[in-house]
């Protein structure tokens, strides 16, 4: 009988392509991608991934790991594979980010600047639990655990802060 890991071997280049996508053709950071979706896989409980397996749904489980190891700042991936170089800009409170895909470091450098001034704006707690959850390698559920607030007001919390935020610099 055919072992899972051959089984997930054979899935490849499916996930390569969905790793392709999301880094929006970046080939080096989608083959790393790839790669890190297939350790989370080997070491991912075995009976679970099996049932994901066996019910269809690798690819969509597969991409949104992938997803959430691309986006999270903190995720093991970034922590591996993203290292900050001539392509990252830091802001004055420390956080990194890349400007690769702005043309004009001038026009990266201008909205980095307006979403620290709408930062201003936000209310003290807001803007401290905003800060928190990406600054620390907490998820929202861990976050309130450490934290004693529910789930529920932190996650709206943060959908807000990013809302507002996108409201603010688009409008400028």
């Amino acid at each position: 009988m055919e072992q899972l890991s051959e089984k997930l071997a054979k899935h490849y280049n499916e996930l390569y392509e969905i790793a392709f996508k999301i880094t929006k053709g970046n080939d080096l950071d989608a083959q790393d991608l790839t790669q890190e979706v297939y350790v989370i896989m080997l070491e991912y409980d075995k009976d679970k991934l099996t049932t994901i397996y066996s019910n269809g749904h690798l690819k969509f489980w597969a991409a949104r790991v992938m997803l959430n190891q691309y986006l999270r700042s903190n995720s093991d991936f970034k922590k591996k594979h993203h290292i900050i170089g001539k392509n990252d800009y830091k802001d004055v409170e420390g956080f990194a980010f890349d400007y690769d895909g702005i043309p004009d470091k001038i026009e990266f450098e201008r909205k980095l600047s307006q979403i620290n001034e709408a930062m201003k704006d936000l209310h003290f707690y807001d803007k401290t639990l905003f800060k928190v959850y990406y600054e620390t390698d907490h998820s929202i559920r861990s976050l309130a655990q450490a934290t004693g607030i529910s789930t529920t007001s932190i996650f709206h919390t943060i959908k807000n802060v990013r809302n507002y935020i996108k409201d603010e610099v688009k409008d400028k």
